[in-house]
């Protein structure tokens, strides 16, 4: 394998047996002409990609879409049916909760356990163990069978263990949704220390804006294959939709809130030029979106940003305070984020508002309200087909 190649997957499947009957299963072994009893299931089938020392790739896709078994497979959980998987360099893995941890043991029993697991003796794990119990802080818990411990307290070590060793390769699977705001940060910072490293990581996330801002690469699983892989940007926005047209064949309404108490959203406010409260807007006309929001901690880095959505739940734009390079504060306190529209070209129609805001790195949503708010443009004539107006000039010429 290259050298600067980490993980190299190459004509990766992995078949289950289903059996209608417990019994069909010995009745399979002991058929004197090898009738088969099962049918086979691909939770991967045909699966080849290769990803290079130093990338941050992130994995996406519906449940059963084979995201987890391939990372099982990659971390040696499970073995492939058939193809083969090359790793190049030392692998830590914080997979779904349970994985690799004896529940019946203590959490300072499970430590040592995962460092045997990885290969280092009792003596290097010593010299790691003091930073591993403050990075999880949970206290005198971490002496009690870790069966006894919540899912957040579980994530807590299991994270601290995976990120104490050192790896060349970090794969983390959805496991960093359980634990509380403060530590989602800490793990957050760590990861990114990771990634300016050089270390390669695999990061597997429902949670497409995490994705977006901290991946350089995406790979989208469906049933069992790589259905599409390339440019972060490309690969979300067509995942996107297609979840959206998923949603609309069974009419749910694409909705949310994802909060943690650290930055509440209190108001949002549509106004015209003189600060009047309006819903109806002649195109053309400018549109402040005014957010009350209230920070009740300091921290390192806050980002704040507003989309617009059609009434089909197509993404129009989506502005934001990083990408604009505009500083937010970070202290306590309340405070007002305002957007102003100038000359809106939006063709006449109803167009919602989503607002959110997540900490410097825009991995974790601090506060996030789906179509908190929503406007109609109207017009005295018809313009145009489509969403928007563009700048344009007709003009004719005889041919010669």
């Amino acid at each position: 394998m290259d050298k600067d190649i980490a993980i190299k997957v190459q004509n990766v499947s992995k078949i289950y047996k289903l059996y209608d009957k417990p019994i069909d299963r010995l009745k399979e072994s002991i058929n004197p002409f090898g009738k088969k009893y099962h049918k086979d299931f691909y939770a991967l089938k045909d699966v080849s990609f290769e990803v290079k020392k130093g990338e941050t790739v992130g994995i996406i896709g519906k449940n059963g879409s084979g995201k987890s078994t391939l990372l099982q497979l990659i971390t040696g959980v499970l073995t492939p049916t058939t193809g083969s998987i090359q790793v190049n360099g030392k692998v830590s893995a914080l997979l779904e909760l349970g994985a690799g941890f004896n529940p019946e043991l203590t959490g300072i029993e499970n430590v040592y356990l995962n460092g045997t697991i990885m290969g280092y003796s009792k003596e290097e794990m010593d010299k790691r163990l003091d930073d591993i119990l403050s990075f999880a802080d949970i206290g005198d818990y971490v002496k009690q069978p870790v069966k006894t411990y919540s899912s957040g307290m579980f994530v807590r070590l299991a994270f601290a263990v995976a990120v104490s060793v050192d790896p060349d390769i970090l794969i983390v699977d959805e496991a960093l949704a359980v634990g509380d705001m403060h530590f989602q940060l800490k793990c957050i910072d760590k990861m990114k220390s990771f990634k300016e490293d050089g270390k390669t990581i695999l990061f597997v996330s429902h949670d497409i804006y995490s994705v977006r801002n901290f991946c350089d690469h995406v790979i989208w699983m469906m049933d069992g294959k790589i259905y599409l892989r390339g440019n972060v940007l490309s690969v979300t926005d067509q995942y996107m939709d297609y979840v959206k047209s998923e949603l609309e064949q069974v009419d749910t309404p694409i909705s949310g809130e994802r909060k943690n108490g650290i930055l509440n959203i209190d108001a949002v406010t549509i106004l015209n030029d003189n600060d009047e409260e309006k819903n109806k807007f002649l195109f053309g006309e400018n549109i402040k979106v005014v957010v009350d929001y209230t920070l009740s901690e300091k921290l390192p880095g806050v980002i704040g940003g507003v989309a617009i959505f059609d009434r089909r739940n197509s993404y129009i734009c989506g502005l934001n305070t990083k990408l604009d390079e505009v500083k937010l504060p970070t202290s306590p306190g309340s405070y007002q984020l305002i957007l102003q529209y100038k000359n809106m070209n939006l063709l006449p129609g109803s167009y919602f508002i989503d607002v959110g805001f997540f900490e410097s790195s825009g991995i974790v949503p601090l506060d996030y309200k789906s179509r908190i708010a929503s406007f109609q443009i109207f017009s005295t004539h018809y313009m145009a087909e489509g969403l928007t107006l563009l700048n344009h000039i007709w003009n004719y010429k005889k041919r010669t």
